[in-house]
């Protein structure tokens, strides 16, 4: 039986100018103890952590081959195959452009779940506007130059778009194929739901509101036609990128007709819960 293993990514942390730094999400417990919850009785036993291969670009996600292998994304645009041994290969050919920069970049990579039969994978990446080179970008970048302006004029920029996208890996293993984007406003975790429909976790998109609806100065609970402008959320798609006919927001024109739920400040991962099936997303 194939043992299991772990690959061990950094979390990298990015120093912000202070106007930044200052937007530090305080929020306000329901209950309490809601936020400081008691340590558990019992600590978890510890893991067996082991090495398998090093060298990678920022490593963002991965997803295990049924051959033991896995494929690994770095967020600056490469997707790789690491093998069982370790062997790192080259750059998997057909990746859309990637734009990198601050938070945004290559992310998440989710095999389908018959995915030995129909090689068919599903991706998120943040996509450099039209005309534009992908690259790496400098954070200072983003912050300084695409936050200083006012709202009216920030939202008049076209400084990239997050998507999620579905392609089907070669035989081979060398290319993705008949890639095709199944939606655009977030670009985090991708899970696939019991009914097979896709959840897609996306980040805070701050670009896109002002300090009144952004969820720190003020509570926008009671009117969720202003959580339109950004996209701390999640969304909800068919496989082929239709708007299932049961989300929740079907009924109010102003909210997105893919959005499944928001107030999500920063959600970076998500996992169905084993039992109930729930989407758990986290930030």
């Amino acid at each position: 039986m194939m043992k299991s293993w772990f690959v061990v990514a950094a979390l990298l942390t990015y120093l912000l100018p202070p106007h930044v730094q200052g937007q530090t999400l305080k929020p306000k417990p329901a209950f309490a103890g809601q936020t400081d919850a008691a340590a558990p009785a019992k600590p978890s036993p510890p893991m067996n952590v082991q090495t398998i291969a090093g060298g990678l670009s920022a490593p963002w996600a991965l997803a295990f081959l049924p051959d033991g292998g896995c494929l690994v994304t770095e967020s600056d645009g490469a997707m790789r195959i690491v093998r069982r041994d370790g062997v790192v290969g080259g750059p998997i050919a057909g990746v859309p452009p990637v734009k990198a920069i601050a938070g945004l970049g290559l992310h998440d990579v989710v095999l389908d779940p018959d995915f030995a039969r129909n090689r068919t994978l599903y991706f998120t990446y943040f996509s450099p506007p039209r005309g534009e080179a992908p690259g790496t970008y400098s954070v200072e970048f983003f912050y300084e130059h695409v936050w200083r302006p006012s709202l009216a004029e920030r939202r008049t920029m076209d400084i990239g778009t997050e998507r999620v996208a579905r392609a089907q890996l070669s035989a081979d293993n060398l290319r993705l194929e008949g890639v095709v984007t199944l939606a655009e406003g977030a670009e985090r975790r991708v899970v696939v739901a019991r009914d097979g429909t896709l959840f897609v976790t996306g980040a805070d998109r701050f670009r896109l509101y002002d300090s009144k609806v952004d969820g720190v100065e003020h509570d926008f609970s009671d009117n969720p036609d202003v959580r339109r402008n950004f996209s701390g959320r999640v969304i909800r798609v068919n496989k082929d990128g239709s708007i299932p006919k049961d989300n929740p927001w079907l009924g109010r024109a102003t909210v997105p007709a893919e959005t499944y739920a928001d107030g999500l400040r920063d959600p970076e991962g998500a996992a169905l819960h084993p039992l109930a099936g729930e989407l758990h997303p986290r930030p």
